[in-house]
This record gives C-alpha cells, structure tokens and sequence, in this order.
C-alpha cells in the first residue's frame, strides 16, 4: 500500500513553528542569510518535514489511533518555504495480528529528494466496553 500528499510550507508557517519551538535559526527566515550560506532562500525547518509526517501517519497510514513506535529521517536536501513538496508513504512490512506496521517515507520536491526514513507505527483493535472495564 502507498499513498502521497503535496504540501507546500508557508511563511505563515514558518512563523508558526519558529514561535512555538523558539528556533530562531536566521537560515529560516532570512534571504540574505540563507543566501550567504549558499541557499536559495530560508529552508523550511525539519520539524516542519516531521510534522508532515505525523499528519500522515495519524490521518491516512495508518490512521486514526496510530501510535508511532519509532521514527528515522535522513535530511539529504533543504525544501526552501514556499516550495511544493510531496510526501509519499509505502507499507513495507506489516504484522497484522500485532498492530504493526513499517512505513518507507521519501519527501520530495521537483525531482529531488529531500528526505527518506522510515517509521514503525502501532495501530491497536479498538476495545470492547467489556474489554475496556477489565
């Protein structure tokens, strides 16, 4: 099973995260910076690229009641803000009985690949009223 969503992360975003994480890193929202050091623009910080990943993982694969168990991501190339971007996910083992899945991820961004890893996810059977007073 493989499913795919495009994003773009906005400035507005960007903002967002530098906000709450308190990452006032100017290689994220300075041209001239991010420039100097041989960028485009500001790159889009990586937990952004995570935060992407926990979308998918808790609304599309596994879904709803995921609990992720572990997560690996390789960075090999910035995604500048703005930028349109596409984050693909593929089932590569599953242990049904148990829950369990391992899910290759890959982002990417007009033909080049920004980030790949992995994640094992738990998806646990819903619980019986009966189940659930035990």
């Amino acid at each position: 099973m493989t499913i795919a969503f495009d994003f773009t992360v906005t400035t507005a975003r960007m903002e967002d995260f530098r906000s709450i994480s308190g990452d006032d890193n100017p290689i994220h929202f300075d041209p001239s910076f991010a420039r100097d050091r041989g960028f485009d623009g500001p790159i889009v910080y990586g937990g952004l690229l995570i935060a992407e990943v926990s979308r998918l993982l808790g609304t599309a694969l596994p879904g709803p009641g995921c609990v992720w168990q572990s997560l690996t991501m390789k960075f090999r190339r910035p995604l500048l803000v703005g930028e349109r971007a596409q984050l693909e996910a593929e089932v590569k083992h599953e242990t049904p009985h148990l829950g369990i899945r391992l899910i290759r991820l890959t982002i990417s961004s007009g033909g080049r690949r920004i980030a790949e890893g992995e994640a094992m996810t738990l998806l646990p059977e819903p619980q019986s009223a009966c189940e659930a007073a035990e």
